[in-house]
């Protein structure tokens, strides 16, 4: 498995992609954070309002379904099952690298709103708390929950054009519009698709937990379904 992350790892680094996706991110971050607060605010409010903003999750999940369907389109997982890999490593490796990217790429996000906003108003310091590290472990492991999603999706569909709309449409739709619907519902605003709304205690402990639930089932899911594809 260990030679399956490096070949991951190493075409991770080449998909350019994913510099996009970074570029982007860091242009709207820094424009959002140096345009969109007032001067009233400090850095620890710009973060607890950027860390859990999913408005821009489909960009992150649509590229992490591009890279993983191209493997479906030139064939590289099906070399994979022939080289003797086994079918649960594939999925394996490839969500981790894939969470990888998600995370860096919504992180970027974060940390370019709070640079803009320091641009404009002057470096504080109020962002930096041991809490603040907690919620951030959180909100990465409920990023990888969302990750287990695009996973299943795209080991299922098999394809990767169709991999990418579907996950696109899939990730707006539970990160953004049931936001209008659910956002006063406990359970939702629990889930990966709102991300940890607060700091406190119980919402990270519950937030984790359902996250961790939540990829385990994906996995278990993917894996199942994976199982049953026949590769030739």
């Amino acid at each position: 498995m260990r030679d399956q992350f490096r070949v991951e790892s190493f075409k991770a680094v080449r998909f350019g992609m994913i510099y996009v996706g970074i570029a982007i991110m860091a242009a709207a971050g820094f424009a959002y954070g140096y345009l969109k607060f007032p001067s009233g605010i400090d850095s620890a409010k710009v973060f607890s309002l950027t860390l859990c903003d999913t408005s821009l999750m489909f960009i992150a999940t649509s590229i992490v379904s591009w890279f993983v369907g191209n493997d479906f389109l030139n064939r590289t997982i099906h070399n994979e099952i022939k080289l003797g890999r086994t079918r649960f490593s594939v999925i394996f490796t490839k969500s981790i690298v894939s969470f990888v990217i998600s995370a860096l790429i919504h992180m970027t996000y974060v940390v370019s709103t709070i640079a803009g906003f320091w641009a404009r108003y002057g470096f504080d310091s109020t962002m930096f708390k041991s809490r603040n590290l907690i919620w951030s472990l959180v909100i990465l492991v409920q990023i990888g929950a969302i990750v287990g999603c695009v996973m299943f999706i795209v080991f299922a569909l098999k394809k990767a054009l169709a991999g990418i709309a579907f996950t696109v449409v899939f990730t707006f739709f539970t990160c953004n519009m049931l936001r209008n619907f659910l956002s006063d519902k406990d359970v939702f605003k629990l889930s990966c698709f709102s991300l940890a709304q607060t700091s406190d205690t119980k919402t990270l402990f519950l937030s984790g937990v359902f996250a961790v639930l939540t990829i385990a089932a994906m996995l278990a899911l993917t894996h199942w379904i994976f199982r049953r594809t026949e590769v030739r």
